[in-house]
């Protein structure tokens, strides 16, 4: 993760606050416009809902800030970050607001721009080579998406490294105060995906898919598998994939990766989604549907593998595909293995439990 004092000049500067939560993570925002700094704060429980509701108003408060623990700090952009900002965006001035990262071997900061209360775009910051090369990754996906005539997505504006050794990426937006994040699933949801199988639809033999490429990870270091997780269950159903599809030509698309609410929002009737780190352009289509459903099942509802797999045998969940959800979870299991680089503990080995055990009910 990117050093604050990096890219924030503690001298001076406006006032700030800085706040977390149970997770670990953290945030900095200004005291003046906050609302719209806010923006960058997309909480899923009641308490974290208050607080963005009621800290515009109540932030001069001691007892407020004291209550969700904000520590006071005055701050301002460094000058070489400022200036590259402003001409990215064609601005004079901007204000912003920070997300220091999820706590993670991935963690970077995300910063909010905006000018006049108008949100401007959104830059990542890390120190790190190998989110560097996320970063490059993923302004190289956006760029083909674009040219591919898909809608609804931020535009790739700068990717680069500042003198310091910081890696940056900047994006554009359509977020207002007005957008909303919509928490259950939609039309709105289904036309975005269809126009992105639509629009990148490729055939091309399954050995030469991106979901091959990462099926084969997995398969390549079943050792760095946690042991919470049944690897016999894992092997069985990579072979249940390849099986059904090696030495075939397959039909797939681009595809996300993190498709959940906190990465998207509505204006009308458009959705726009972004962060497209973790993005593939040949994967089977449907499988972020699957990602949506399963991130909000565990975060949102607070369910357990047995609650998952209960709905998926309910009339609610005749829309899932066992062998499509299947293909999912192998795809998750083998993205944060190989994140963690066979060093999966802690807080990181949980989730696979769960992973684990609905999978088992799904091959």
């Amino acid at each position: 993760m990117t050093r604050l004092d990096r890219i924030l000049d503690f001298c001076g500067g406006k006032r700030f606050y800085r706040f977390g939560n149970a997770d670990g993570k953290y945030w900095i925002v200004p005291a003046r416009g906050m609302r719209t700094a806010l923006n960058l704060y997309q909480p899923s429980g009641i308490k974290g809902k208050m607080v963005k509701k009621l800290l515009p108003c109540l932030h001069w408060a001691a007892p407020v800030r004291k209550t969700i623990k904000a520590q006071t700090i005055n701050c301002r952009l460094n000058s070489e970050l400022h200036n590259l900002l402003c001409k990215v965006f064609g601005v004079q001035k901007l204000e912003f607001a920070i997300f220091e990262g999820t706590p993670s071997v991935h963690q970077k900061i995300t910063m909010q721009l905006s000018c006049n209360d108008r949100i401007l775009g959104y830059c990542k910051l890390s120190d790190s080579k190998e989110i560097k090369e996320l970063f490059e990754k993923e302004s190289d996906t956006l760029e083909r998406l674009y040219n591919s005539g898909v809608t609804g997505i931020p535009k790739a504006l700068y990717c680069g490294t500042l003198t310091c050794g910081t890696h940056i990426f900047v994006q554009s937006t359509k977020k207002r105060a007005s957008s909303a994040v919509i928490h259950e699933w939609s039309a709105l949801h289904d036309d975005f995906l269809l126009q992105m199988q639509e629009k990148t639809t490729t055939a091309l033999p399954f050995e030469e898919s991106d979901y091959y490429t990462t099926l084969s990870a997995l398969e390549q270091h079943p050792e760095w598998l946690p042991q919470n997780i049944d690897r016999n269950i894992v092997a069985k159903s990579i072979v249940a994939v390849k099986d059904m599809y090696c030495g075939k030509e397959v039909e797939f698309c681009a595809h996300h990766g993190d498709f959940t609410p906190w990465n998207m929002f509505a204006n009308g009737k458009e959705l726009f989604v972004f962060d497209f780190e973790y993005a593939a352009m040949s994967y089977p289509a449907g499988i972020d549907r699957y990602h949506f459903f399963t991130q909000t099942a565990v975060f949102e509802k607070h369910w357990g593998a047995d609650e998952i797999i209960a709905y998926t045998e309910s009339d609610g969940g005749q829309w899932i595909d066992r062998r499509l959800y299947a293909m999912y979870l192998l795809d998750i299991v083998s993205r944060f293995t190989m994140r963690e680089g066979g060093k999966v503990t802690g807080d990181a080995a949980k989730p696979f439990a769960l992973w684990g055990k609905v999978l088992k009910r799904m091959i």
